[in-house]
Formats: structure tokens, sequence, C-alpha cells
């Protein structure tokens, strides 16, 4: 009887060292997805930041092009006296 309780108790040890390993590792587990999501968020932001300057780079880059408009034909006189 002592044999069989000797051993179930040198297995509970085991079971529970065996525990507080998985306990450290999950713990680990925790602080790496922490950072990760931290990046993960700064990443989105950045990712938000890039398209509102490409739509604005975009815009003006069409603004640019409205102002190199050149009209081409017969000018009337009143046109003649205006700066382009």
């Amino acid at each position: 009887m002592d044999a069989s309780i000797t051993s179930l108790t040198l297995e509970t040890k085991s079971k529970r060292s065996d525990i507080a390993g998985f306990q450290s590792r999950v713990t680990g587990l925790e602080q790496c997805m922490g950072s990760l999501e931290a990046q993960a968020n700064v990443s989105q932001e950045r990712d938000q930041d890039l398209l509102y300057l490409k739509s604005k780079l975009t815009d003006m880059e069409d603004r640019s092009r409205r102002d190199n408009i050149r009209l081409l034909g017969k000018m009337k006189k009143a046109q003649l006296c205006r700066p382009l």
C-alpha cells in the first residue's frame, strides 16, 4: 500500500512540475501575443496613413495636370487681353 501511495505522490509531483512548465510557456506566449498585437496596430495605422497620403498625392497630381491645360484655337479680342 505504501508503495502505491509513494508512486502516486511522485506522479503528482511530476504532473505539478509539468503544469508549472506549461504555465510558464503560456505566460511567455501571452507576452509575445501582446507584443504582436501592438505591432499589428502600428502597422494598421501606418497603412491608413499611407492610403491617405496616396489619395492626397493622386489629388495633387490631378490638380497639377488641370493647371497645365492649354487651349488652342482662334482667340477672341477679349481673351487676348487677359493672361492665361
